[in-house]
């Protein structure tokens, strides 16, 4: 009955040691950078702000949920029958995801850190719904315990399926996928 009662204790005291160290997280990012279509749009550029709000688990490790809206420019090719050439063009992408963190320096004033975001959305140039994967490395400057700034280099990419064009001679579906390249800006508490 001793060791029982010993092997709770010690298996609450964990628990309570490690609910300790669970605490509430959140980013605020705005965001700038190049716009890749595939095929046949052309290249463009994108600003955005997204904003993410989780736990961090243990010093270090993050994992949250959020959203991602970005401002995108791109140039659609005329019609055939136009004479006028290329167009500029804008849309919206919005994506809700899933995100993890990891600072490698925990506790230090400057960490670097990896990210990770998977979710899905809407894509706003095919306007259609959209499957959404965003890497990023960058920096941590923390100012105060629960405070600090972020800067990071992402990746996206809104992937989805489609009609074809009304521009195409046929009409089979196809994939589109539409790269974003972006530097991030931040802060966290």
């Amino acid at each position: 009955m001793k060791k029982i009662l010993l092997i709770l204790t010690i298996l609450l005291m964990g628990a309570s040691a490690v609910t300790a160290q669970i605490r509430y997280k959140g980013y605020v990012e705005t965001s700038g950078g190049a716009f890749i279509p595939s095929n046949y749009y052309g290249t463009g550029g994108m600003v955005g702000i997204s904003t993410s709000h989780g736990v961090e688990l243990f010093q270090g490790l993050f994992v949250g949920a959020g959203f991602d809206l970005n401002y995108v420019t791109f140039t659609e090719p005329s019609s055939r029958s136009s004479s006028y050439g290329d167009e500029s063009d804008y849309s919206a992408e919005l994506a809700f995801f899933a995100e993890g963190r990891y600072n490698f320096l925990r506790g230090r004033r400057v960490s670097p850190f990896v990210g990770m975001r998977i979710g899905g959305g809407f894509e706003g140039v095919e306007e259609q719904g959209c499957f959404y994967f965003s890497p990023a490395v960058g920096v941590t400057i923390n100012i105060t315990k629960r405070f600090g700034l972020d800067a990071s280099l992402g990746y996206s990419l809104w992937s989805g399926k489609g009609e074809s064009h009304e521009d195409f001679s046929y009409y089979n579906d196809f994939s589109k996928s539409f790269h974003g390249i972006a530097l991030r800006f931040g802060v966290h508490f």
